[in-house]
């Protein structure tokens, strides 16, 4: 049954009741707005300001909308006035993405284009919307948008039999957070490919390695970017992060429990030793448990503070002979076996 116009779901209500205006608009910076007549020069959107009226939540008002008769001026306004910023709502931004980027690569898959080059795009799109989410907006709605961004890289590795150099090459090897889920999320895809899993399985595995690390946004920037030994408190924060991003996709109403035990188990050991729950040997879900592995290994082949990257090949090495206990040794060997090529 379809909701009426105009009436909210019980779930919408709920969302609305625990958020904060704010958490609905995006501040707009000049390289967004290039980016988005680049993308799609016949979007139009909403721009809206905040008042200086001194109350404590916000208000936002429509400033303008930005088109092709306003791109210039609102462009140059962005650019010289950083004291009054301009804002898009959660939910034209949402229509960007959907209408325009994820629609672009469809129709690229419809027109043969290589698979290699369209999951270069897609990943990209991945990796902007999880930015959104971390450092943009706090509603969770945009990371719906994930779903068919997972699906389409889904079909590049499956009908186009990628290998795995052109998974590898495709990610990108710094340590932001987008880029680490996103890296997560298509290494979970490519190993749920090449064990032949059925579709939806896959699906599960790569969405819920896009948003398995979701609990992090809540953890401070400076624990999260300390450089040096983190202190007993620290600790215990991170230690949050698998809980509280459960709860995040709980709350959304919208995902498997498959996904949900991802994000709550993907720390845990096959020995016993992680957290949050000390889980051992098959009581962890296998989906989190190729989690774990696709979390460390990337970690390895991505720079760090504290080391260089490793190859793909140094990084698996490292992991099946210097982390006992931490891994499923069947499921170690099938991740190996999927990624160690020569010459990576």
């Amino acid at each position: 049954m379809h909701k009426m116009a105009g009436i909210a779901t019980k779930t919408e209500t709920m969302e609305l009741m625990s958020h904060s205006i704010a958490d609905y608009y995006r501040k707009i910076h000049p390289g967004f707005l290039i980016q988005v007549w680049r993308d799609s020069p016949d979007l139009a959107f909403e721009v809206f300001y905040k008042p200086r009226n001194g109350q404590e939540e916000p208000q936002f008002m429509k400033f303008g909308v930005y088109e092709a008769t306003t791109r210039e001026k609102i462009q140059k306004l962005v650019v010289s006035n950083e004291s009054h910023p301009l804002f898009i709502h959660e939910k034209d931004l949402i229509k960007y993405y959907n209408k325009f980027l994820i629609e672009n690569l469809r129709q690229s898959l419809e027109d043969g284009k290589p698979f290699d080059n369209i999951l270069v795009q897609a990943y990209q799109v991945n990796k902007n919307i999880l930015q959104e989410y971390f450092e943009n907006i706090d509603s969770t709605k945009i990371l719906r948008c994930l779903d068919e961004v997972v699906e389409i890289m889904t079909i590049c590795m499956t009908e186009g039999k990628l290998e795995p150099l052109d998974v590898f090459n495709t990610t990108s090897k710094d340590d932001a957070h987008p880029a680490h889920c996103s890296n997560a999320g298509l290494y979970n895809i490519f190993f749920g490919v090449q064990l032949n899993l059925p579709t939806p399985e896959i699906l599960d595995l790569g969405l819920g390695g896009m948003l398995y690390d979701i609990g992090k946004k809540g953890i401070p920037i400076a624990v999260l970017e300390k450089q040096g030994e983190l202190s007993p408190d620290d600790w215990q924060t991170i230690r949050k992060h698998p809980s509280a991003g459960r709860k995040v996709l709980n709350d959304m109403r919208c995902y498997s429990e498959n996904i949900l035990r991802m994000a709550a188990e993907h720390h845990e050991k096959y020995d016993g030793s992680g957290y949050p729950f000390g889980l051992q040997g098959d009581k962890i879900s296998f989906s989190a448990q190729v989690c774990a592995i696709s979390d460390v290994f990337n970690a390895l082949v991505c720079k760090r503070y504290y080391h260089e990257p490793r190859t793909a090949f140094e990084a698996l090495v490292e992991m099946k002979n210097n982390m006992p206990g931490h891994f499923d040794p069947r499921i170690l060997i099938n991740f190996i076996k999927a990624f160690a090529q020569p010459g990576k």
